[in-house]
C-alpha cells in the first residue's frame, strides 16, 4: 500500500496530452504498435502505450515539456519525433503514416535457442540451435541439416560416396 502511494506521489503529473492514430501505407490503421513517450526534461518520465484496433492511442497527465515519441511495430523501430511540444490548453496531435516495406504489420516471429550436446564418442563440442516456437522445428540453415550414419561418414572419409548417403 505505502509503496504504491510513493509511486505515485513519485510520478509527474500535468495537463497536457498526446494522442494520435497509427496507419500503414494503405491508410489502414496500425493495431498493437508500441508508442514510447519520454519527457526530455530530465524527470525520467516514460509512458507505454499501445494503439487499439483502431491505430489510436493517448496519454493523458503529462507535465508540459518536450517529448521524444518513438513508434515501435513488431519491437522495431518504425519512427521517432525528437522534440515534441506539447500544450496545457488542447492534446498535442502526433499521427504517423508509415511508408513502403517498413509499414508491414507482419506477426513477429517467436523464436528461443535449445543447446543441442555433442553426439557421444564425437569430438566436436555441442551447438545452439534457433527453434521456432509454433512449429517446434529449428529455423533457418538448421533445417537444411541431415543426420548420417556412422557407416556413411566414413564412406565419406574414404571417398566412396561423395554425398555421404546411399550405397558407393
Amino acid at each position: 500500500m505505502l509503496l504504491s502511494a510513493v509511486a505515485a506521489w513519485a510520478s509527474p503529473t500535468g495537463p497536457a496530452r498526446i494522442q494520435g492514430i497509427v496507419k500503414d501505407s494503405g491508410a489502414q490503421p496500425v493495431a498493437g504498435a508500441e508508442v514510447h513517450i519520454q519527457a526530455k526534461d530530465g524527470s525520467g518520465l516514460q509512458k507505454i502505450v499501445r494503439t487499439d484496433s483502431s491505430g489510436n492511442y493517448g496519454v493523458s497527465k503529462l507535465p508540459v515539456t518536450d517529448y521524444e515519441v518513438v513508434l515501435f511495430v513488431n519491437g522495431q523501430i518504425k519512427a521517432s519525433i525528437n522534440n515534441a511540444k506539447v500544450n496545457s490548453d488542447k492534446p498535442t496531435q502526433l499521427d504517423f503514416k508509415l511508408t513502403g516495406k517498413f509499414a508491414a504489420n507482419t506477426a513477429k516471429k517467436h523464436t528461443h535457442m535449445v543447446y543441442i550436446p555433442a553426439e557421444t564418442g564425437s569430438n566436436l563440442s555441442g551447438r545452439w540451435v534457433e527453434v521456432d516456437d509454433t512449429t517446434g522445428q529449428a529455423t533457418s540453415a538448421t533445417s537444411n541439416m541431415q543426420r548420417l550414419s556412422g557407416e556413411a561418414a566414413r564412406r565419406f572419409q574414404t571417398g566412396g560416396n561423395s554425398a555421404g548417403t546411399g550405397s558407393p
